[in-house]
């Protein structure tokens, strides 16, 4: 019988051989000029140069420096509060109505806004990386905590369990399916919110040379840090799963992929 995951793969790689070759027949066939889209070999020999240097880890180190430190603090926050909202009624629909109105802003319309207040600063970046992504955290805690059925909290309270420790063995437990799926959505989030940052500002990273590339007329040299951000994004995606299959193995497969 054939391995389902080995076949998966090799369609997920037939297919990125495909978007290869029809950007490369593009690139050689001139449809599109050089300098807006140059082809995958010149691509890959300038990502070669570029990871020799000191100047492409520095702009990387500078980028998850400021994605790491706001997802950071937006885990710190978003899981305490989303778990505290979603088992207290009160709390929830108290707090719901700011909850919708602060969501629903366009956190990168909000920059010029931090750039006047704060400064085109690390902690600006990190504090535009933490908005983008406290909710989807705050919001996957909530919904984890109201998972727990009312039969569970019913024998909690019979037993008189304390609230501290009712959050620790009941609730949280419950709640991480849905808490690690936030997280793996606020990391991707985040790494894409600080390059996004760094283009339209002065901070150093992947984003700043992106522009600085662009501006000075090496496409090639753009294109592998666009690259770059792609598989940093790719790399966090696998790690954040890797994580949660570990954390979450006494949890069946939901379906027959087992993700």
């Amino acid at each position: 019988m054939s391995n389902p995951m080995g076949r998966v793969r090799l369609l997920q790689l037939g297919a990125l051989a495909a978007v290869l070759a029809l950007w490369a027949l593009i690139a050689a066939l001139g449809v599109v000029s050089s300098t807006a889209l140059p082809g995958p070999a010149s691509v890959a020999a300038e990502f070669t140069d570029l990871v020799g240097g000191g100047t492409f880890w520095q702009a990387v180190g500078d980028t998850l420096r400021g994605a790491v430190t706001g997802l950071v603090v937006a885990v710190a926050v978003g899981i305490p509060v989303g778990l505290v909202t979603g088992v207290y009624a009160a709390a929830e629909e108290s707090s719901r109505l700011l909850t919708e109105i602060l969501r629903s802003f366009p956190v990168i319309a909000l920059l010029p806004v931090f750039l006047l207040v704060l400064g085109s600063t690390p902690g600006m970046k990190a504090t535009v990386v933490f908005i983008a992504c406290v909710f989807p955290v705050l919001l996957q805690a909530q919904y984890g905590a109201r998972s727990v059925t009312p039969a569970v909290h019913e024998t909690v309270r019979s037993y008189r369990v304390p609230r501290l420790l009712r959050f620790r063995r009941v609730i949280l437990p419950g709640a991480v399916p849905s808490i690690m799926t936030g997280l793996r959505l606020a990391a991707t989030t985040s790494v894409l919110v600080a390059i996004g940052v760094e283009v339209l500002t002065t901070l150093p990273g992947i984003g700043h040379m992106i522009m600085e590339s662009q501006q000075a007329g090496v496409s090639a040299r753009a294109y592998a840090y666009i690259l770059t951000a792609g598989a940093i994004g790719y790399a966090i995606t696998m790690l954040a799963q890797l994580a949660e299959h570990r954390l979450l193995r006494w949890r069946p497969p939901t379906h027959p992929g087992g993700e």
